[in-house]
């Protein structure tokens, strides 16, 4: 049986992102090793974490509390982590290694390349992109590099991050996924009607409602929505924040300092993703940077347009005009009159709906599990030649140590 260690900085990242390769795991009878922090730096609630944990001991997955920290520094080595990983190879002989935060390669990669397991690296989304300022560019790109040399095989979730890891990174192989893998119509019909969600929500049955999902962070943007809510305020118009983060604060001032807290909703996280969309009329996703933007996603797959900003992972699913509206992510008046057209024009809002509901179709999980199962059985494949090579050397040395006294 073979021996896989997945690690991540959090543990939200792998309940939220990483599920599907968790399954793939255990339908190749791997013996499963999942490390990160169960306890601090999370996005999902506390509650929610200890769900999860639960869910993977009772599928005998082996679980690690590792020392990372949330860092605003995603090429920051994290001592304390790294020295528990380096005892957890000491402990166990793994076959794999797959990371999934480039800090959780910068901490594993050292150590495995030592005891010579196979790495893989999954990167949500690079810090360097085309919109980072080039003084920053200069600062990360080398560190990058330096950090990508430990991964045997890389995986990017959108076309931009592809692009320039497979020309100015140093992974051995480079490969993209359509994002982490949409999961097929279960965001097309909801469990509870939209008039009764709306009640729930505290909707004015009539008004016109946005609706953004995921972690509160200063990454995500929310805030050039709000702006652009005090601009259309002759509209009916409400604004639903479903999520949970560091930024919740900031956010939480601005909406009073704005007037708009009759119009603005903060939901906290929920699983009812389903019946919040449906609930809701157009999905905002103004992020600065995404790897992915798999919440868009499932609007789209829930039949929403979008107002998004024009990064990263977002270009590779938004047309402008087709599947919604994007803009750049500080403006606020673009913002505002994208929001305006659709609330306006409801016939539009319905055939961008109909229209993105057939554009997420590329992006079903099926696909993504295809890629990474051929390289999961790839990388094990390599790492067992690896293993019969060294150990064949290593028989050689001995016996011409041998031969020569």
């Amino acid at each position: 049986m073979k021996r896989v260690l997945v690690l991540s900085d959090s543990a939200s990242l792998q309940d939220l992102n990483n599920r599907s390769n968790l399954n793939l795991l255990i339908s190749m009878d791997c013996e499963i090793h999942v490390g990160c922090n169960f306890i601090s730096g999370n996005t999902t609630s506390p509650e929610r974490v200890n769900d999860f944990l639960k869910e993977l001991k009772d599928a005998d997955i082996t679980c690690h509390q590792l020392s990372f920290i949330p860092s605003g520094n995603p090429l920051e080595k994290q001592q304390s982590a790294a020295n528990e990983i380096e005892a957890l190879l000491k402990r166990y002989k793994f076959d794999l290694i797959h990371c999934l935060t480039l800090s959780a390669l910068q901490c594993a990669g050292p150590a495995a390349r030592k005891a010579g397991v196979s790495v893989m690296a999954t990167c949500y989304g690079l810090p360097v992109h085309k919109r980072t300022p080039l003084y920053k560019q200069l600062c990360l790109m080398p560190k990058l590099k330096k950090t990508t040399e430990y991964a045997d095989v890389f995986i990017c979730c959108n076309s931009e991050d592809y692009e320039l890891a497979d020309k100015k990174l140093s992974a051995k192989y480079t490969f993209r996924i359509p994002g982490t893998g949409l999961d097929p119509y279960r965001f097309r019909a909801p469990e509870v009607d939209r008039a009764k969600m709306r009640d729930l929500m505290e909707l004015p049955q009539n008004a016109a409602a946005l609706i953004s999902i995921g972690p509160l962070t200063a990454e995500k943007n929310h805030q050039v929505i709000i702006k652009a809510m005090s601009r259309l305020r002759s509209i009916e118009l409400h604004y639903v924040i479903c999520g949970a983060g560091p930024n919740s604060e900031r956010l939480y001032r601005l909406t009073q300092k704005l007037h708009l807290e009759d119009r603005i909703h903060f939901a906290r996280s929920r699983d009812d993703v389903a019946n919040l969309l449906h609930a809701c009329d157009i999905f905002c996703l103004p992020s600065k940077s995404e790897g992915m933007g798999m919440p868009a996603l499932e609007a789209m797959e829930a039949g929403l347009p979008l107002i998004t900003s024009d990064v990263q992972g977002i270009k590779d699913f938004m047309v402008n005009g087709e599947t919604g509206f994007m803009f750049a992510p500080n403006d606020v008046n673009g913002f505002a009159a994208g929001i305006e057209a659709l609330v306006e024009d409801k016939k539009l809002r319905l055939d961008m709906g109909e229209h993105n509901r057939i554009a997420a179709e590329p992006f079903y999980r099926s696909y993504t599990e295809n890629i990474m199962k051929q390289l999961y059985k790839t990388q094990l494949a390599s790492n067992e030649k690896n293993h019969r090579r060294k150990k064949s050397n290593i028989k050689k040395e001995h016996s011409e140590k041998k031969a020569a006294s």
